[in-house]
């Protein structure tokens, strides 16, 4: 029996509230079965930021999605070498896993950065996107930047279930503007980010001292 599988990437540097929160939106308004949080062990355009050991991201990740079925950290781009390319990613889940579906989920900051992944273009072509909205302006720039592509884009509930297309998902919460870079921050002596945080990964990052404290 085939299933509908999201694919989340991200650094999870570390994970807040706002990464489980669009998990278990998205997982309820496409109907997936399961959405994998895959970890991005040596993200290629983060090279300069302050990242912590895949092996401690990994732990915080787990230990916030434990409560929640449905949604599974997975450690596939640290079992693999070199850079963590989407592109593989998806190619390797989608040999492995043939008779199943799966749906990249991005922020729409992210996906409009799209242009800079690698084989961008057949990563779009290979896969069905679901592109949360996180700001008004970004509607008119996805739909230029999917237009010149040939992309087509849906507003959800209507679903693309074959790519290439891009489902586009608006919802409003008190975690959208929630951001791993605000944590770092207030680990450095910022303003006080903890409501971000799901307590136990709080615990975790006090006991290894990560992000300046």
């Amino acid at each position: 029996m085939s299933r509908n599988i999201g694919l989340l990437g991200g650094t999870f540097n570390p994970v807040h509230r706002g990464h489980v929160d669009l998990g278990l939106r998205v997982r309820d308004a496409f109907n997936l079965d399961t959405v994998l949080y895959i970890l991005s062990a040596r993200p290629p355009h983060k090279e300069d930021d302050p990242m912590v050991s895949a092996e401690t991201r990994l732990e915080m990740l787990q230990t916030a999605l434990k409560p929640f079925p449905g949604l599974q950290a997975s450690d596939l781009e640290m079992r693999r070498r070199g850079n963590s390319y989407s592109i593989d990613t998806v190619t390797h889940l989608r040999h492995r896993y043939p008779g199943d579906r799966f749906y990249f989920i991005s922020g729409s900051e992210g996906f409009l950065k799209i242009p800079t992944w690698k084989e961008w273009r057949r990563l779009l072509g290979c896969v069905v996107f679901i592109v949360v909205l996180r700001e008004a302006a970004h509607r008119e720039a996805l739909a230029s930047l999917l237009g010149a592509e040939g992309v087509p884009v849906r507003l959800f509930p209507l679903l693309f279930h074959r790519p290439p297309g891009v489902n586009l998902l608006i919802y409003e919460a008190e975690t959208l503007p929630f951001s791993s870079t605000r944590v770092r921050a207030w680990r450095r002596g910022g303003s006080d980010a903890r409501g971000m945080l799901d307590p136990r990964v709080t615990e975790i990052m006090e006991k290894n001292g990560l992000y300046g404290k």
